[in-house]
């Protein structure tokens, strides 16, 4: 019968395992006992006859841990299967809450299994319990046998209760611990409900399978011997019955052999329960003398802990970055951590001692005595806004903290200040300022250099179109030192098209030494006139590349135009320039003699934002053109060797260009752009070409004209009123996918994050404004050509 201990809060349940002799029950147990983890399983005790065999029962105690703050713990029994037995069977059946009957699978033995089954009945009923009510579970064993018997028909013979029946081979562990859970869940199951436990359980199913998981985890796999299987024979301890003798009976009471037999049971059980609780009791005693001496060891660790704990806090107080110092009540300063020697500039050794007044500048007098007066009634003041003095005079800026020393009875003994350097931070909030200033300018930037971009447009494209019309070459003459401004404003402006708005790079088989000696030869009047040398170091077996000419070779002049200045506030006042191939590429470097950049600068050199004025864009310009060919540049500045800028670039072959470029005549072309002048400058010029245009100004009136009509080319500017370039892009995309590859892109925001983005990711031609009508022509044919 269930016990509970409610001060414990322990559940023991009772399993009895019952069948006819030598049908597997002690091995059952056996084995169950060899799959259990140490932790998790008791004893093993048996109780033996003078002639030391197996008589009566097996105690298994099995605790399953805790289930909701409960520990329930099982004790499994079995019974001896002989017919001699059955007063034995009827004692250990007493208080059972769980029953699990083990039939032999052989056919010769079913006579016995229906025998002790009824035996089962009886001995169930002389303990007032129902072997229909009672939870019952069948495992029918030594399926291994060649006579076993059919499941279905042992079921038609045994399982009267319809009950889960397992199949078994006890002795190779195979179904004893799937009878086992089934088992365990149906007895916990049902004395939970008996006793209205399952109330409390907001989940009873998950509990139950809680529980299977809490076994199946503690479980090991059954040990498997190489030879002949046997059953595990684990060690257990033997209680010994040598049998009872007369003279112990109660004068006057006649000796009954039965309630011999059952008073010795009984009070082996009890022997039994009782040793098995002294193990407990004794491992228990040995954890905590463990425990003991585990607290000793942690004590003396403690006292060592403590030593150690208070030279880290001096040495956190010394390397703590704001200055900790500690004065007494007349002013004498105590402690000074090595903060306090960085900030004021004293030693240690010269300012212990001495007036904490003496880092007071003289205006502020007084203010270190009216922060006393308040800490002293145990207040702590908190980051005052003042100034003191290094010792070289210096007053700057601080935040001060100060708070009481309080000794053992809590008096103030004593005062700390903990003083922050603000001078920093303040020179940082100044920089800040100005960082916020150029950031407004960054915003406002961007939109008017697209304009600017949208307004020298055409007159590019005009100034083109005027001089190829005009027959007189003296007027043509006059135009051109007409046009020449707008040449000067594209020179000045040069730079920052490059970085604000670059065109896709137009990839020829070109030479790297030839472009280097090209922008080296257009810089040689500069370096002449600031008496700067230029060396070269080209690599003569340099194969050609992909490259755009034009675009590196503008971004070469911007590089070598800053390493000729920088040389030029030199001694040494050389720039030599350099280039090899390397397994991953080309590399160019140009190494100048000038001051060293600061750490702070070459980190941001080639960052837009850090530019002074065009000519210091030079290295901004040579990161875009190298970023656009998908390489990359960097810097190494060094104390009087200068500044190295290592430009990277990737080793690819330029596709063989066709001997016969599809010529422009006859095709149709959609040009898209909100500019009124800008539209009819590329109408005029593309109609020039021998092609027929159509033009509208918005991206909505350009998907009307794709539906309608079918084109050979697109050329669209990307940011525009209502729907963008990008927007009509997509469209294309979705429901006219051939002309994608027909697109042709016109912007003067590409700096836009977003343009960036969609010219990157979509890898499409595009023309950076102001562009003339070579570059058109050219991009126009190239698209042509790549999309036919």
């Amino acid at each position: 019968m269930v016990q509970f201990n409610t001060r414990a809060n322990e559940i023991l349940l009772k399993l009895v395992y019952y069948g006819p002799g030598l049908s597997g029950k002690t091995t059952n147990l056996q084995a169950l006992h060899a799959m259990c983890a140490e932790s998790n399983r008791g004893e093993m005790f048996s109780v033996n006859t003078q002639e030391d065999r197996t008589l009566f029962f097996d105690l298994l105690p099995i605790n399953l841990g805790y289930i909701y703050g409960n520990a329930i713990h099982l004790q499994i029994y079995t019974v001896p299967g002989q017919v001699q037995y059955d007063a034995s069977r009827r004692v250990v059946l007493g208080g059972s809450d769980g029953v699990v009957f083990v039939a032999d699978s052989s056919e010769s033995k079913m006579q016995e299994n229906v025998d002790s089954l009824s035996n089962l009945y009886h001995n169930l009923n002389a303990n007032r319990l129902n072997i229909k009510q009672i939870p019952f579970v069948l495992q029918y064993n030594k399926r291994d046998l060649g006579d076993a018997m059919p499941v279905g028909v042992m079921n038609r013979r045994l399982n009267f209760r319809s009950v889960p029946y397992f199949e078994s081979v006890a002795n190779r562990g195979e179904g004893v611990l799937d009878t086992f859970l089934a088992i365990t869940r149906e007895t916990v199951g049902t004395t939970f409900r008996k006793y209205h436990l399952d109330k409390k359980i907001k989940d009873f199913d998950e509990m139950l399978n809680l529980i299977e998981s809490n076994i199946r985890a503690s479980m090991r796999e059954f040990p498997r011997a190489e030879a002949e299987p046997a059953p595990p024979q684990p060690e257990s301890t033997i209680l010994r019955h040598a049998g009872v003798s007369i003279n112990e009976l109660a004068p006057g009471k006649v000796a009954d052999a039965q309630d011999l037999l059952e008073d010795a049971l009984k009070s082996n059980m009890e022997t039994a329960r009782l040793y098995s609780e002294l193990r407990t009791a004794q491992e228990s005693l040995e954890k905590k003398n463990q425990e003991l001496h585990t607290l000793y060891s942690q004590l003396e660790r403690a006292n060592q802990d403590n030593l150690k704990t208070r030279r880290y806090l001096e040495g956190l107080v010394q390397s703590v970055g704001e200055a900790i110092i500690s004065f007494s009540a007349d002013g004498r300063i105590l402690t000074w951590n090595a903060a306090a020697e960085q900030i004021f500039g004293y030693p240690r050794v010269e300012i212990v001692g001495r007036s904490i007044h003496q880092l007071t500048p003289p205006a502020r007098g007084g203010e270190v005595e009216q922060a006393m007066a308040v800490v002293a009634g145990g207040q702590i003041i908190r980051d005052v806004p003042t100034s003191r003095l290094r010792k070289d005079g210096t007053e700057f800026p601080v935040l001060i903290t100060y708070a009481p020393i309080r000794g053992a009875d809590e008096r103030v003994l004593a005062y700390s200040a903990l003083i922050r350097d603000e001078a920093d931070r303040k020179r940082l909030e100044v920089q800040l300022g100005e960082a916020e200033h150029v950031g407004t300018l960054a915003r406002i930037l961007p939109s008017m250099f697209n304009e600017l971009s949208n307004r020298l447009a055409p007159l590019v494209l005009h100034r083109d179109l005027y001089l190829q019309e005009l027959g007189d070459p003296l007027a043509a003459e006059r135009a051109g030192r007409i046009f020449a401004s707008i040449d000067h404003i594209q020179a000045l402006l040069r730079p920052l098209l490059m970085v604000f708005s670059p065109s896709a790079p137009r990839l020829e088989a070109v030479q790297l030494n030839t472009l280097v000696q090209e922008a080296l030869k257009r810089m040689e009047p500069e370096a002449a006139a600031a008496g700067v040398a230029l060396d070269l170091s080209l690599d003569p077996a340099l194969p050609e590349a992909a490259l755009d000419p034009a675009l590196l070779r503008e971004g070469l002049v911007c590089l070598f135009r800053v390493a000729i200045r920088a040389s030029a506030r030199s001694a040494g006042k050389r720039v030599r320039v350099g280039t090899r191939r390397t397994s991953a590429g080309l590399q160019l470097v140009s190494q100048d003699t000038g001051p060293a950049l600061p750490e702070e600068a070459a980190r941001r050199v080639f960052d837009v934002a850090q530019a002074a004025d065009a000519d210091s864009l030079g290295t901004s310009v040579i990161a875009a053109v190298a970023r656009a060919h998908g390489g990359r540049v960097s810097v190494r500045s060094q104390e009087g060797l200068g500044n190295a800028y290592l430009v990277e670039l990737p080793m690819s072959e330029a596709a063989p260009s066709s001997p016969n470029v599809p010529a422009l005549e006859g095709h149709r072309v959609l040009v898209v752009d909100d500019e009124p002048f800008l539209l009819e400058c590329l109408n005029d010029a593309i109609t020039s070409w021998g092609c027929e245009v159509v033009s509208c100004s918005l991206a909505a009136e350009a998907i009307q004209k794709l539906q309608g009509d079918t084109f050979d080319l697109v050329v669209s500017d990307i940011r525009m009123p209502g729907l963008s370039g990008i927007q009509l892009y997509g469209w294309i995309q979705e429901h006219q996918p051939a002309m994608s590859r027909r697109v042709l892109f016109t912007t003067g925001d590409s700096f836009d994050p977003e343009t960036r983005a969609f010219l990157e990711s979509s890898n499409l031609p595009h023309l950076g404004k102001p562009f003339d009508l070579k570059r058109l022509k050219q991009s126009l044919a190239d698209l042509l050509a790549s999309a036919s």
